[in-house]
C-alpha cells in the first residue's frame, strides 16, 4: 500500500478489502453537518487542483493480506462507499434512458467496473462496517433494498446519508455528477500500514497525545489498548490488546441503544461514581492505573466495568419510560441523578426493585424541593453519596432520608423555603408543570385511574400538539375583561391559575374567559381540568377565591407528597 496515493488506487485492487473492526465506533456522519459539508466541498473543489482527503491507517490482517482492518478514516471511507452507491444507480438511471455517459477524457464511464472497484465483485464485497451494522449496510447500500429497518442510530445515520445522495443527485446534471466522480476518485490521500496489533495500539497513543479530535471514549480505548500492550506479563500481548477490543466492542453496541446520553456522559458518570479521583475521566483512570499492581488485570477489570455500566444505563433508561420515581429524578437533574442510580443499581440489580425505588423517591423529594424553593441551594452531594457509597443500603437509606429533611447544609430552611414559595403567587415556571402532573397523578390516584406515565408527560412518541404545557386558567390577555394591577400581581400567575394542558387543547380554547372553556375542562381526559370545569360550573364564575381554593388544594397534596412535616 503506498504511503501517498489516490482513492481511486486505494480500491483498485480486485482482492483488496476493507473492514471496520467491531471495537470502533459505528458510523456516525450527520446528514445535516458532515454529509452536506461532503458535497459542499465537492461543489466547490477547483477542478485543476487536487483535493487532498485526509489520512487512513490500517492494519493489515494477520490471516488474509488483501484484508484491512480500518482503524483510522472510517467515517470518511463508509461515506465514499455510500456516495458510489448512489451515484452508480443515478448514472444507470440515466444510462437506461439513453444518456451517454462520459469521463472527462470524452471515454464511456463503465457503470460496471466502478461498482466491481467500490462496492462488490462476483460475491466479495469491497467495504464492510461494524459487525452489527453491516447486513443493514449490505442490503441499503450493495443492493439498495429499503425494505429492511434501521434499529439502531448509526443504521439511521448511513440511511440519511444514503437518502439524501439520493435525493441530491437526481436534481444535478450529468457534468456535475461525473466532476464529483473524477474529484473523489483523484483525491489524494496518506496512508500507513500496520501489521499487528502492538504498532496499531503505539500509533493510536501517538496521535492521541496530539490532540486528534476524538471523543473521551475513544481516547481511553486507545490509552487502554496501548497500556495493556505495555503491561501485558506474556511474552505476546495480543490476547490481552483482544480483550480491550472486544469489551470496547460490546461497549459500541451498546451506545447505539442508548438514548439520551451520549458514550463521553456514560463515561463521565462512571468516573464519578466508580473511580476515587474528582479530575476527568482519563485523569482519573491513569491515576488508578498507575497505583494498581498488576496493570493488566485491572484494565481488563475496568474495561468489564465500565461495559456493564453502559448496559445498566440502557436498563435505566427503559425503566424511567414508565410510571417511576427513576423518570422523575432525571427529569429534575439527570446530571446529579447518574452516578448515584448507577451505583445503586450495580450493587442490587434490578430484580426486585421495589425498596430502590423507595430509596430512589427519597432523592425526588430532595430534587424537588431543592429546585421549588425560596432558597438558592446551589450544593448537591448526591455525586460524593455516589463514589463513597459501598453498597450499604440501610445506610444510604438513612443519609437521603435526613437529606429529604433538612437538605444538605443543616443551615437550610429546607422545608420553610419549600413551603414558603408555594404560598407564594408567582408559580409561572418550568418546574410547575412538573408538580401539576404530580397533581394530576394524585387525583387519577384517588379515583382509582391509571397515572399519566413518565413517557406520556414528556411527550416522547406523540405530534408535537400533544405536548404538556404550562397554561393559565384564565388568560394572560383577555378579551373579555380588563385585570386589576392586584390580581395581575396576586393571582394570575397563582398556581391555582394554572394548569397542565396540551398544546392543542389550548390552541382550542386560546384567550377564552374561564365560563366558555368550562365545556372544554369538563370533557378533558386530565381529571385536574375536570376538577376545574366541576369548580366552574357549581360557581358560575373564576375569581380571585377559586384561584385562593385551587392553590391551598395543591399544596395541601404538596405538603404530603414530598413530605413537609407542618
Amino acid at each position: 500500500m503506498e504511503r501517498e496515493s489516490i482513492i481511486k488506487r486505494l480500491f483498485d485492487n480486485s482482492d483488496i478489502q476493507f473492514v471496520i473492526p467491531p471495537y470502533q465506533r459505528a458510523y456516525s456522519w450527520e446528514k445535516d453537518k458532515q454529509i452536506k459539508q461532503f458535497i459542499s466541498d465537492l461543489r466547490e473543489q477547483n477542478p485543476k487542483k487536487k483535493y487532498f482527503f485526509g489520512h487512513f491507517l490500517f492494519e493489515k490482517d494477520e490471516a488474509n493480506e488483501n484484508k484491512y482492518w480500518v482503524i483510522d478514516g472510517q467515517q470518511r471511507l463508509t461515506s465514499i462507499v455510500i456516495f458510489f452507491s448512489c451515484l452508480i444507480t443515478e448514472l444507470q438511471n440515466r444510462e437506461n434512458k439513453g444518456e451517454k455517459l462520459l469521463d472527462s477524457f470524452d471515454n464511456p464511464i463503465e457503470l460496471w467496473r466502478v461498482k466491481e472497484t467500490y462496492l462488490q465483485i462476483g460475491k466479495r464485497r469491497k467495504f464492510k462496517t461494524v459487525e452489527y451494522d453491516d447486513n443493514y449496510f449490505e442490503n441499503l447500500v450493495v443492493f439498495s433494498n429499503t425494505e429492511i429497518v434501521a434499529d439502531t442510530d448509526s443504521k439511521h445515520r448511513i440511511n440519511d446519508a444514503w437518502q439524501y445522495f439520493n435525493e441530491l443527485m437526481p436534481k444535478e446534471n450529468s457534468q456535475e455528477l461525473v466532476k464529483w466522480k473524477k474529484t473523489i476518485e483523484e483525491a489524494i490521500i496518506t496512508t500507513f500500514e500496520v501489521s499487528d496489533k502492538v504498532q496499531a495500539t503505539q500509533i493510536f497513543a501517538f496521535q492521541n497525545d496530539r490532540g486528534k479530535d476524538l471523543t473521551n471514549l475513544e481516547k481511553l480505548k486507545a490509552y487502554l489498548m496501548y497500556q495493556v500492550y505495555l503491561n501485558a506479563e506474556e511474552p505476546n500481548p495480543i490476547d490481552a490488546i483482544k480483550y480491550v477490543e472486544n469489551e470496547f466492542s460490546d461497549i459500541y453496541k451498546q451506545t447505539e441503544r442508548i438514548e439520551k446520553l451520549n458514550e463521553d456522559q456514560v463515561l463521565g458518570h462512571y468516573s464519578t461514581g466508580f473511580l476515587k479521583g474528582w479530575e476527568s475521566p482519563l485523569e482519573n483512570i491513569k491515576r488508578e492505573l498507575n497505583d494498581s499492581k498488576d496493570k493488566e488485570q485491572w484494565i481488563k477489570d475496568f474495561c468489564t466495568s465500565l461495559k456493564n455500566t453502559f448496559i445498566n444505563v440502557e436498563k435505566i433508561e427503559k425503566l424511567s419510560n414508565g410510571n417511576s420515581v427513576i423518570g422523575d429524578v432525571l427529569i429534575l437533574d439527570a446530571y446529579n441523578s447518574w452516578p448515584l442510580l448507577l451505583k445503586v443499581f450495580h450493587y442490587h440489580g434490578f430484580s426486585d426493585i421495589s425498596d430502590l425505588e423507595k430509596t430512589i423517591r427519597l432523592m425526588e423529594i430532595i430534587l424537588f424541593k431543592m429546585e421549588y424553593s425560596y432558597g438558592d441551594y446551589r450544593t448537591n452531594e448526591f455525586h460524593s453519596y455516589a463514589k463513597h457509597y459501598k453498597g450499604n443500603f440501610e445506610e444510604l437509606k438513612e443519609k437521603l432520608l435526613n437529606t429529604s429533611k433538612s437538605g444538605f447544609k443543616w443551615y437550610w430552611q429546607f422545608n420553610n423555603n419549600f413551603i414558603g414559595y408555594l404560598n407564594d403567587t408567582n408559580h409561572y415556571r418550568k418546574a410547575t408543570r412538573y408538580l401539576l402532573w404530580k397533581y394530576e397523578n394524585h387525583l387519577r390516584n384517588v379515583h382509582k385511574v391509571a397515572p399519566m406515565p413518565v413517557s406520556e408527560f414528556l411527550n416522547k412518541f406523540e405530534a408535537r400538539n400533544l405536548d404538556n404545557t404550562l397554561e393559565h386558567i384564565t388568560p394572560v390577555n383577555p378579551e373579555f375583561t380588563a385585570y386589576s394591577d392586584d390580581f395581575r400581581n396576586q393571582f394570575l400567575n397563582n398556581i391555582g391559575n394554572l394548569v397542565l394542558m396540551t398544546l392543542g387543547k389550548n390552541a382550542q380554547l386560546n384567550n377564552n374567559s374561564p365560563i366558555d372553556k368550562s365545556e372544554g375542562f369538563l370533557n378533558s381526559t386530565l381529571l385536574s381540568q375536570k376538577e376545574i370545569g366541576d369548580l366552574i360550573k357549581s360557581r358560575g364564575k373564576w375569581d380571585e377565591l377559586e384561584i385562593k381554593e385551587r392553590q391551598s388544594s395543591i399544596i395541601s397534596f404538596a405538603k404530603k407528597f414530598w413530605r413537609v412535616e407542618d
